[in-house]
């Protein structure tokens, strides 16, 4: 098998996809019938060692616009409101890589597009597609970005004889809005790295020291500060419960600053002044994986998934976890997790309650949240995706 990929995911700071793309690639590396592995950024083409330093984050790739900094950034940042841009970008990307796809096409490779749109490729293409919230929440997202999805996603679906969905519940929305033919898409659940682990306590310390915080005595959260993550709804059950309750377990939200959080912040504003809720902003990777492994409970009662990788990542730190019983949630959970209505504060806070009250509750569902990760692998999630190459090599 020859493989080529589109590595635009992989610019920093890497997100879901950028890690997805990352553990594929460092698995098919040591995969015996991959002959030829290969991607590009723009027009420069990463094979062989300059693709192991990029994997290892050894190469300086400019950063993705709406992380950069600086007045040229700034303008970029908000040009991609404009009508056309997402498409100007596409076109600009295409042209910049055709000459390389076209040569790598002849030569037999087969693209792995990972990030949703295909560029046009005269060869095989595989897809993979990881949700359509852009469809099913539109409000979630930049209009520009839901035209642009809208018009190109099609076109990809077409393009590739292939589509990988991250879960069940992600193929049943592909076939079902887009009238892909269900034995077109495949369902390959996502891993997780093994440095999600249960860690003792003393190990934990020094990270929990500098966010004075206690061994199992918070609620942790972990996300992007946007609606879709249904952050506000969480805040809101978190402030009706008791008042001791609040104290000896503050909530922790970690994660990047995202869109419309006037009003989480409004909610947020009171806890946070009696040191009940901590928003630490950046943490670094290494005291993140303590903080997961140290917390009372997960909290992650997102309105929409197409996976869930924290869910599943919480379970293998043997945290219990708290999560929403909707979309692709009670599928990557299989059982595991205390599944609450995302739309009800009262269901919420109920949930909440109970399992920071019921310490033999959040034993047995850190038992079963263990047993479920180690179902999650990345190596399961390379072998099953090298079953679909094989299958269009043969």
């Amino acid at each position: 098998m020859k493989l080529l990929f589109d590595l635009n995911s992989l610019r920093p700071p890497r997100s879901g996809v950028g890690y997805y793309t990352q553990h594929l690639l460092e698995g098919l590396t040591d995969t015996p019938d991959v002959q030829g592995l290969a991607g590009w950024v723009g027009t420069q083409l990463f094979e062989g060692e300059r693709l192991q330093e990029l994997i290892n984050q050894r190469v300086p790739l400019s950063k993705g616009v709406q992380f950069s900094e600086g007045i040229r950034a700034k303008v970029m940042q908000k040009a991609r409101s404009l009508p056309g841009l997402y498409r100007s970008r596409t076109i600009l990307r295409a042209v910049l890589s055709r000459e390389l796809r076209d040569d790598y096409a002849r030569r037999g490779f087969i693209y792995h597009e990972t990030n949703f749109v295909a560029s046009r490729y005269k060869g095989p293409t595989v897809l993979t597609i990881h949700d359509l919230s852009h469809r099913r929440h539109p409000e979630f997202h930049p209009r520009v970005a839901v035209e642009y999805l809208d018009r190109e996603i099609p076109k990809s679906l077409r393009q590739a004889q292939v589509v990988i969905a991250d879960s069940h519940y992600t193929k049943n929305d592909v076939v079902e809005i887009y009238g892909v033919p269900e034995s077109k898409v495949v369902t390959i659940h996502l891993g997780v790295e093994p440095a999600f682990q249960p860690y003792p306590e003393e190990i934990c310390a020094d990270a929990l020291a500098q966010l004075e915080l206690k061994h199992r005595g918070f609620v942790l959260s972990v996300c992007t500060l946007q609606p879709r993550k249904n952050l506000l709804r969480l805040a809101e059950a978190f402030a009706r419960l008791p008042a001791d309750m609040r104290s000896a377990f503050p909530l922790v939200l970690i994660g990047a600053d995202g869109w419309h959080n006037a009003a989480l912040m409004r909610v947020i504003e009171p806890l946070a002044r009696d040191n009940q809720v901590v928003m630490p902003g950046y943490v670094p990777r290494e005291n993140l994986l303590k903080l997961y492994a140290s917390a009372a409970l997960f909290a992650y009662p997102s309105l929409f998934e197409g996976f869930g990788l924290p869910v599943a990542e919480a379970m293998a730190s043997g945290v219990p976890v708290l999560t929403s019983n909707n979309t692709s949630l009670p599928e990557v959970s299989a059982g595991a997790t205390w599944e609450v209505d995302p739309y009800s504060i009262d269901d919420i806070a109920a949930g909440m309650e109970r399992l920071l009250g019921d310490p033999a509750l959040r034993d047995e569902l850190v038992a079963r949240g263990l047993r479920r990760a180690a179902e999650l692998t990345w190596d399961a999630t390379v072998a099953q995706t090298c079953a679909v190459y094989r299958g269009l090599s043969a």
